[in-house]
């Protein structure tokens, strides 16, 4: 009885370690880092309307899944849709949940949150969607390959 008694007492402190080990938050890396920051900076170049930076961040052969319920092709085709209007935005705030590394493609995961400006749009209307941006280092450089961004129903 002493014997099973020490076994399971020992067995829960075993697996409580394991668990409290993973719940540890885990140091990124420098690529997760720089990824992380090159999803914000292109938040900020759209809320910027900075249409070089624009193009830098998104593949020429990328695809936009938008939020309007269509697509867009490249970064051409991004770049047009922010000259006429499609991404004009009083705030744009996004929030990074998820990011996964996979040699030279990440996942970043999480919600945005922007205010319109666009009389078209309803300017002020705010707007909150769930995205997911693929990075893929493209020689030197990361860029979005893929982007989903869906509107989040109030």
């Amino acid at each position: 009885m002493m014997r099973f008694l020490f076994v399971a007492l020992f067995s829960l402190i075993s697996i409580s370690s394991v668990f409290s080990q993973s719940s540890e938050p885990q140091r990124m890396s420098s690529v997760e880092l720089e990824i992380r920051r090159l999803d914000l900076a292109e938040a900020r170049a759209f809320k910027e309307k900075d249409k070089r930076l624009i193009e830098q961040f998104f593949a020429k052969n990328s695809v936009v899944n938008n939020p309007r319920n269509s697509l867009t092709f490249g970064s051409v085709g991004v770049v047009a849709a922010t000259r006429l209007g499609a991404s004009d935005y009083f705030s744009f705030d996004r929030n990074i949940e998820s990011v996964q590394i996979y040699a030279k493609t990440a996942i970043v995961m999480g919600d945005e949150t922007v205010v319109l400006k666009n009389e078209t749009g309803g300017a002020g209307v705010t707007v909150r969607r769930r995205y997911t941006n693929i990075w893929m280092k493209t020689g030197k450089m990361w860029q979005i390959v893929a982007r989903h961004a869906n509107v989040i129903c109030p």
